[in-house]
C-alpha cells in the first residue's frame, strides 16, 4: 500500500481540508465599516454559493466533517505542526511492524519533512 498522492497521479491525498473558521467567516458575512451596499451584496451572494455548495458536497457523501463520536472522526496534523514529526514517526513505525513497510517508508517521508523540519513550521493555532 501506498499514499494516495503517491499513486492516483494528480500529488492530492485521499482527503482534502475546509477550513473551517474561514467558511464561518464566508457564510455569515459581517457588514465591515465603509462597505456600501454593494459590497454587503458581493459578500450575501457568496455566502449563498458557498452554502449551496457545501450543501451539494454533503448530499453528495463527499464532505465528511469528523463529528465527535462518529465513525468519520478524525484529528488532521499538518506538516508544519510542530508537534507533527514525532506523530508522523511514531505512525510509519507502526506501519512498518504491521507489515505495510512501503506504506510506512511514504509516511516516514512525510515525518522527516516535518515539524521543526518544514521550512514553515509552527505551533498550531
Amino acid at each position: 500500500m501506498k499514499l494516495d498522492r503517491n499513486i492516483n497521479g494528480t500529488g492530492r491525498g485521499k482527503y482534502g481540508l475546509v477550513n473551517n473558521r474561514k467558511l464561518l467567516e464566508v457564510i455569515s458575512p459581517a457588514r465591515a465599516e465603509g462597505d456600501d451596499n454593494d459590497a454587503s451584496m458581493v459578500k450575501l451572494r457568496l455566502a449563498f454559493r458557498v452554502r449551496d455548495a457545501i450543501e451539494l458536497l454533503e448530499e453528495a457523501g463527499i464532505l465528511d466533517w469528523g463529528v465527535a463520536g462518529t465513525e468519520g472522526e478524525f484529528f488532521v496534523i499538518k506538516l508544519r505542526d510542530a508537534y507533527a514529526g514525532g506523530a508522523l514517526h511514531t505512525y510509519a513505525s507502526y506501519a512498518v511492524r504491521d507489515g505495510q513497510v512501503e506504506y510506512g517508508r511514504d509516511v516516514m517521508e512525510l515525518a522527516k519533512r516535518s515539524g521543526e523540519f518544514h521550512p514553515n513550521c509552527k505551533k498550531p493555532d
